[in-house]
Parts: C-alpha cells; sequence; structure tokens
C-alpha cells in the first residue's frame, strides 16, 4: 500500500502560464495588492505593538520547545510516549495475531513516568484543547516504517549548474526578516519586481523490481529563465554515468573508462501537456521517433501528442504552461525514463541563493552492494575472470582489490568500474 502512495500524484491543479504568472504577480507586488488594508490603517505604534507580542508569542512556543528537547528526561518522555501512541494504533488495526504468536508491547521502563517533571509535562499536554492531531485507527493507513527514499545524502541545497538569480532590490517586498506576516507586509514604494519565478520539482524513477510503482530520487529548484535542458542535464542517473567502452584492434571489448565522459545527452524528449519537445537533431530526432511510434499504434489507442515547435535546449520554462502535481515524462539516453512533479512555482526571494541553479535540494541515498570480500564496505569494482574470486563477476572495494594485486595472468580478466547515480561534478 505505501508503494501506491507514493506513486500516486494529484490532484492536479489548474493550467499555469508561467510567464502570465510572473507579469500577474509582479504586477499585483507593485500596485499593493498584497497590501492587508487593515494594517495599512494602524498606526506605527499600534503596529508595533502587534509586532512585539507577534515576536513574544514566537518566542515563547520556541522556548517551550527548546526546554523540553533540551531535557533528556522531559525528551525521553515525549518520545516514549509517542511510540506508545503509535504501538496502540497499529495494534488496533493489525489482524490478528496468528495462534502461538504473542505481539510484542512496548512498555516504559519502571519508575520512568514518575519523575515530577515528566508528570507535568503530561498535565500541560493533556490540558491542550486542540484534537485534530490525535492519532486514530485510521492513521495506521499512512504509516510505514522509514525508506531509503525518506532520507536525504545532502545536508545543504547543492548548486548544480550556472544559474544566476536575478533578483533586484525590493526593499520591504518579500525581503524583510521582520517578524510580520506576510499578509501584512507592505511593499516600499520604489520596490522593482524580480524578474525570476523560482520552480521546484520532484524527480521520480521506476523502480526496477516493481516496474509499475516510482520512487524519489531527487528534487531540484530551478529558474523559470532555465531551459529544459539545465534540468536535464544536472539529473542524477546511472544511464549518463556509463563508463565508455575500449576496444582492442579487433573490435572485442578490452576495458572500459569512466573518466572521459561527455555527459552530452544526444538523445532525449520530454513531454509536457501533450507536447513533445525533441533534442532538435537534424536527423533522428526524438521526438519524431516516438510519433512515428504512436503512428503504428492502433487508432484508438494513440495517444493525443504532438511535437512542440522548439527543441529541449530552446524550451525555457516561462515559455510552458504547467500543472502543479501532475507528472511529465523524461525519455533519454536510449530507454531511460524519469518523471517529475511540479511542486511550486513562486517569485524570488532576497533570502534564495544568489547562483548555482539549478539547485539540487534533495537526493536519494544510493544503495551500493558491499564489498564480497570485506563486507563492510561499498564495491566500486566488478572483477570478471579472475580465478583467485570465488565468482565472476566479483564486487570488491578499492582497498580489498588493491590489497589482492593484480593477478600474474590478467589476461581475459577485466576490471569494471561500478556506476552510481551521482553526478560527477
Amino acid at each position: 500500500m505505501s508503494r501506491g502512495f507514493d506513486s500516486s500524484f494529484g490532484p492536479p491543479s489548474q493550467p499555469i502560464n508561467v510567464a502570465d504568472f510572473l507579469q500577474q504577480a509582479n504586477s499585483a507586488v507593485l500596485s499593493g495588492s498584497f497590501t492587508n488594508a487593515s494594517w495599512e490603517q494602524l498606526t506605527p505604534e499600534h503596529r508595533n505593538v502587534v509586532e512585539a507580542e507577534i515576536n513574544e508569542s514566537i518566542s515563547d512556543l520556541k522556548s517551550s520547545l527548546e526546554q523540553v528537547w533540551d531535557n533528556p528526561v522531559l525528551s525521553a518522555h515525549v518520545l516514549r510516549q509517542h511510540e506508545s501512541t503509535v504501538a496502540s494504533v497499529r495494534g488496533q488495526a493489525d489482524a490478528p495475531v496468528p495462534k502461538g504468536r504473542k505481539r510484542k508491547r512496548h512498555v516504559a521502563p519502571e519508575g520512568s513516568e514518575s519523575s515530577p517533571e515528566a508528570l507535568q509535562l503530561q498535565e500541560k499536554l493533556d490540558a491542550v484543547n486542540l484534537r485534530c492531531w490525535r492519532l486514530t485507527v485510521e492513521s495506521a493507513l499512512c504509516m510505514r516504517a522509514a525508506k531509503n527514499s525518506d532520507y536525504n545524502a545532502l545536508d545543504a541545497p547543492k548548486k548544480t549548474g550556472t544559474g544566476v538569480l536575478q533578483i533586484l532590490d525590493h526593499g520591504d517586498v518579500g525581503a524583510t526578516r521582520s517578524s510580520t506576516p506576510n499578509s501584512l507586509r507592505s511593499p516600499s514604494p520604489d520596490a522593482i519586481s524580480p524578474p525570476n519565478a523560482v520552480i521546484s520539482l520532484t524527480v521520480y524513477n521506476r523502480i526496477s523490481y516493481l516496474p509499475g510503482f516510482l520512487t524519489r530520487s531527487s528534487q531540484h529548484a530551478v529558474l523559470s529563465t532555465q531551459t529544459l535542458g539545465d534540468l536535464l542535464r544536472v539529473l542524477p542517473c546511472a544511464s549518463s554515468n556509463m563508463p565508455i567502452e575500449e576496444l582492442d584492434a579487433e573490435g572485442d571489448v578490452s576495458g572500459y573508462n569512466i573518466t572521459n565522459q561527455t555527459g552530452d545527452h544526444v538523445g532525449c524528449l520530454f513531454c509536457i501537456e501533450d507536447l513533445i519537445y525533441g533534442d532538435g537533431r537534424e536527423t533522428a530526432d526524438y521526438a519524431e521517433k516516438l510519433i512515428a511510434h504512436i503512428q503504428k499504434l492502433p487508432e484508438g489507442k494513440r495517444p493525443q501528442i504532438k511535437k512542440a515547435s522548439t527543441s529541449v535546449s530552446e524550451t525555457t520554462f516561462n515559455a510552458l504552461t504547467l500543472r502543479i502535481y501532475q507528472p511529465y515524462w523524461i525519455l533519454h539516453q536510449g530507454n531511460c525514463e524519469h518523471f517529475f512533479v511540479i511542486d511550486q512555482i513562486r517569485l524570488a526571494h532576497a533570502s534564495d541563493p544568489p547562483s548555482g541553479y539549478p539547485l539540487m535540494l534533495y537526493l536519494a541515498p544510493t544503495v551500493q552492494d558491499l564489498c564480497r570480500a570485506c563486507g563492510k564496505v561499498p564495491a566500486v569494482h566488478s572483477i570478471v575472470g579472475d580465478m583467485r574470486l570465488g565468482e565472476s563477476p566479483c564486487l570488491l572495494c578499492a582497498p580489498c582489490w588493491r590489497t589482492m594485486g593484480p593477478p600474474k595472468n590478467d589476461e581475459g580478466v577485466m576490471v569494471v568500474p561500478l556506476v552510481t547515480p551521482f553526478m560527477n561534478q
């Protein structure tokens, strides 16, 4: 069921023309349409009072949270209560346990709940009138154990391109770091709207052993002035990092070279809102190949798509009409498929990184096979035809392969570098 949830998208939004969105949003900022009339009517003294009250409320909430999490007794109590609640929900929702098996129950250590601090904290939590976040039996349908795609291999946004955010001096337009709510902020008289929109999107890949399901691969932030080709060049994909075959005089494969990769996507296409954006080659354009293939299908099964007038490298995001939460299709490097979903389209903000777009916001950790010799380090080589090893191919890490040294008779032995979807940057 969790696989089904991860592979379900939508409902999609209404079509959004990025250029129209930019024009309307910038006009609204300049005209002051985002200004709250009630806020503008307040005197400066009254505004200061409201801001001070907001600051105090936020500070109180932050202080109370920090006090709980900084206290080992209180934080342990909160975690135990949460785990106990989750176990109770799962216990009520699960099917009956087969006869002869007993369900493992979470039991708090003796005396762990008798601390005066923990009892006082629990009384405060029980006194909260907000009940909508309490877990019910139905919550078990959306519970699952953490999996690989839930973790982020990046500890900060990664710059993967050369795009520069063209944002001018906004004054107070969305750039202030005051605690005043966004709905109460007013633009400065000489505010100038930014020329860029920032588009956040998530890329999904098919699961190799479950091709009907998808898993999250990466998340990116691109500028509206960048092209589809700029996005494709920074997608982490194993097909883009395939080692180049080295041939001998007779034309047989004698080895692999992973250092001389060009990274060019000579064949690719994007399918967005029934338009196919090809690679723009004069011959063997991917879009034309796809349309020719579709024409071979029975007329009733042909999707209603057509080739766009511009190629991937010519099409900028501000020339597109997109829908949020609508999956779009990418095909490149032969038959390698990706799907991407638009998460957000917004105006640029002064706190956004000034350069390095597209930014990579999320990257799923790569699950690599361990070395067959030590069983502790991820393998980086696939050794083929070495009689000293118990199998062929045999996956080894770099230290173990260096320790073994080259075979005396290396004829027929091939060292193949393993491919990872990380970019060579």
